[in-house]
């Protein structure tokens, strides 16, 4: 009996062996996808890139893999191998608007202002993009850069028509304002993001900046410890130094 139950135990064996590799490999990219994805979140780009490398090699074909590898690479400043990335991402799933939105990106840190913007709008041209006030937003950017205030107007509030409580438009407006020194108008955005956005630190900050530029110094304070109250980073540490002087 007793070789029948080695005979036993190598089957079993046998059988573990086979049901570890079996596996499908989709299953395991999607480990390495889900891990390299926090990373990223997380900013931390090299171990960002061990994992996705890891899932890109077991599903080649998958343009979700090869968009996160595009925006690693573009974290380390690798901008052609990131656009590569991209690139096969588009190939890959030809109507992917999130690729095309950090494509658009990409070409701003190139300062290839044409590109850029022909890439966000064929983002905003994909009917099923869920967040185009994402793309809006940075075309909006995108025009400033150029010079192309009125254009750059036009966009940021599309962004805000779609979602207003998205806190970038507001900012992307304002800053449009403030570059054309036109104090008054960049407040009214501000507190009009505020109004949906309350917690906002980052318009109380630039709004104290323009009351303090403007000497209304009591409304500068007020916003000042704003920022406090709802920022625990740098823009805390910046309101804090400035109400020291007052």
């Amino acid at each position: 009996m007793r070789w029948l139950s080695y005979l036993c135990c190598i089957f079993l064996f046998i059988n573990c062996v086979n049901c570890a590799s079996s596996i499908p490999k989709k299953e395991e990219a999607d480990v390495y996808f889900h891990l390299g994805d926090s990373y990223l979140r997380e900013g931390k780009y090299i171990p960002a890139l061990q994992e996705l490398l890891k899932a890109v090699k077991l599903d080649p074909q998958n343009p979700d893999i090869h968009l996160e590898l595009g925006l690693a690479y573009m974290g380390r400043g690798n901008l052609s191998t990131a656009e590569s990335e991209f690139k096969k991402a588009l190939q890959l799933r030809p109507n992917y608007a999130a690729v095309y939105n950090n494509l658009g990106l990409l070409y701003l840190r190139q300062k290839k202002w044409q590109q850029a913007e022909k890439s966000f709008k064929k983002a905003l041209d994909i009917a099923t993009y869920p967040t185009p006030e994402v793309a809006y937003t940075n075309l909006g950017s995108c025009y400033v850069l150029q010079h192309k205030y009125t254009q750059a107007e036009g966009t940021f509030r599309s962004a805000l028509e779609i979602n207003p409580r998205y806190l970038p438009a507001y900012v992307g407006l304002g800053g449009l304002w403030e570059t054309l020194n036109q104090q008054d108008k960049a407040l009214k955005v501000y507190q009009q993001g505020i109004y949906y956005i309350p917690d906002a630190a980052t318009l109380y900050f630039r709004m104290a900046m323009i009351y303090l530029n403007k000497g209304e110094r009591p409304k500068a304070r007020e916003c000042l410890e704003k920022t406090i109250q709802f920022d625990n980073g740098a823009l805390r540490q910046h309101a804090q130094k400035l109400l020291e002087t007052f």
